[in-house]
């Protein structure tokens, strides 16, 4: 097999680094020119949180592990406050990606050979679900990375202590990135009991006592990063936080059963491909060493795989980011397979084009699935601008996952898919409302949120630009029989304006003639409107004064996958 591997011409490598380089380019395009993603603002907003000297879990929520946006926090600082903030923080993921990649390389070289690695790793790169879900800023892109380490690690020739050690490592910060680890570990333990009673049934020897040496020093590099989270938590006196949000949270009644077919989608040419590719790859194996490897790879990626689309409670596209690179390694061996039975020992030509066409047909998918959109940012961009402007870090804002980035959300919990189930379960509590007026939150958005809340925020906001709203009422309209008493009730205390859609307004509130703005508690109120026309609002002056309009007209705010 080694053979049917090899470079078949100085050539393929210049081909191989021309791929690379195009995948670098779009890497770095699609940076700018991605819509973004809520969980990205939602990440976002954690890393936002600590260079705030907030602490996570304590003071405000998030179901993650926190590696990730802790080492973020050194470049969120150094970019500071800015609407754009989501296209230089993806800048952090390209070098996450070639890690990975190179981490596909260098697997697929200690399975197969230098050619499959370098090929896989191209194939991989260019998969449009690997290439996109990891272009955005999340904790996979680091989770991936040190998943394949752990891999990586487990390959090595011979398995030696250190490299079990190192693996270990690599994966307990794959727990402190992400606790999806769990079910990537459990595959590795499937695996491996796999290989070893596959021996066992072969008659191979199998030395007990190394297999206890090699899994206690991977425990003992498994522990150690995950025991430092834990050990900086509790000195700071929010370890049940932390317990709570990244691991009760995340463990919700009526999630964790068998989901069939619905997921299968995404996950069934992987797993083709590895059991296809992996078991041709295992059959020409040239020592027992190599096929151990093999099975290894294979075998966790497709334990990885049921376990994920068949019972994970929450699945997501980017749940296939660990998979992607151990699958498509089994794609070249395969190809080569079938190539070399067709054209024997000259097919090493064809085998590069036939690998060099499926990079360059996953290319141009990527680019027609996901083309490269100069305003698919616009909309998201503009809210975070708006919220800036229009608010103080003292205030507060009502947003669901976080996407006004640099501001305390008033409602604790992120109201993302496990809260919402959550809430309708009764296990948490719809005080949306309760906190908003505890808050004097002047901004909010009725996305995602429940009825209860959504409509005491159409009731006592008015929108203003995309996903933005501020304290107010739209009071009426009127054009003639001047002067004209308007009733209103104030939920939430604030410094208010009257305003109308035509001309100069004058208006007496509550008996007392208005000076541009007045500080109104919560209660009833009375304003006699003498002059003005049209449309007639009373409204956050906050944002009369940044020249916001009430009765701007906005375009119909559809729901996205992306939201």
């Amino acid at each position: 097999m080694r053979r049917c591997l090899s470079f078949s011409a100085k050539s393929e490598r210049v081909i191989i680094g021309l791929l690379l380089a195009i995948l670098a380019f779009l890497k770095i395009a699609y940076a700018f020119r991605l819509r973004i993603d809520s969980d990205e603002t939602q990440h976002l907003h954690v890393i936002w949180g600590w260079t705030a000297r907030l602490l996570p879990y304590r003071d405000f929520f998030d179901n993650h592990s926190p590696l990730f946006q802790f080492l973020c926090v050194p470049l969120f600082s150094l970019l500071g406050e800015r609407a754009n903030i989501v296209s230089p923080m993806r800048l952090v993921t390209v070098p996450l990606y070639f890690v990975s990649l190179w981490c596909a390389y260098r697997i697929g070289k200690n399975i197969l050979s230098p050619r499959a690695g370098a090929w896989a790793a191209v194939v991989t790169g260019a998969y449009a679900p690997f290439f996109i879900n990891s272009s955005e800023i999340r904790p996979d892109d680091l989770w991936v990375a040190f998943w394949l380490l752990s891999i990586l690690c487990l390959t090595q020739r011979p398995l030696m202590k250190r490299n079990a050690f190192f693996a270990g490592l690599a994966l307990g910060a794959s727990f402190a990135t992400s606790m999806k680890t769990t079910a990537l570990a459990l595959s590795l333990l499937i695996a491996g009991v796999a290989i070893v009673i596959a021996k066992i049934s072969r008659r191979e020897s199998v030395s007990g006592q190394r297999l206890l040496h090699l899994a206690l020093t991977l425990l003992l590099g498994v522990a150690i990063l995950p025991a430092t989270v834990v050990v900086f938590f509790a000195s700071k006196g929010a370890l049940p936080n932390l317990y709570y949000c990244v691991i009760e949270h995340n463990l919700v009644r009526g999630l964790f059963k068998l989901h069939l077919p619905k997921r299968w989608w995404l996950f069934d040419p992987l797993i083709a491909f590895t059991a296809v590719g992996g078991y041709f790859a295992w059959r020409n194996a040239n020592e027992a060493g190599q096929g151990d490897r093999i099975a290894l790879v294979a075998i966790s990626a497709i334990a990885y795989s049921v376990l994920i689309s068949a019972f994970w409670p929450m699945f997501e596209p980017y749940d296939i980011l660990p998979v992607a690179p151990m699958a498509l390694i089994f794609v070249i061996p395969l190809v080569s397979g079938i190539i070399r039975s067709l054209r024997g020992d000259g097919a090493g030509t064809l085998t590069t084009a036939g690998f060099s066409i499926i990079a360059f047909v996953e290319i141009i998918t990527l680019l027609v699935v996901y083309p490269l959109q100069a305003n698919a940012m616009t909309d998201k961009i503009s809210m975070i601008a708006n919220a800036l402007s229009l608010t103080t870090k003292n205030d507060f804002v009502m947003d669901p996952k976080g996407e006004y980035v640099f501001r305390r959300r008033a409602f604790y919990y992120v109201l993302e898919g496990l809260t919402i189930r959550r809430l309708q379960l009764g296990l948490i509590k719809d005080n949306i409302p309760e906190t908003l007026i505890a808050t004097r939150a002047p901004v909010a958005t009725t996305l995602r949120l429940p009825q209860r809340a959504r409509e005491f925020v159409e009731q006592n906001y008015v929108p203003l630009a995309f996903r933005l709203c501020v304290l107010g009422k739209m009071l009426g309209t009127h054009n003639d029989n001047l002067p004209k008493m308007y009733e209103f009730d104030i939920a939430i205390p604030a410094r208010y304006a009257v305003v109308s859609e035509r001309g100069q307004l004058n208006a007496i509130v509550d008996g007392t003639p208005l000076d541009k703005s007045r500080f109104l508690e919560a209660g009833h109120h009375q304003a006699i409107v003498s002059s003005g026309a049209g449309r007639i609002a009373v409204i956050w002056a906050r944002a009369i004064k940044k020249r916001f309009s009430p009765f701007v007209s906005l375009a119909n705010d559809v729901f996205r996958p992306e939201d």
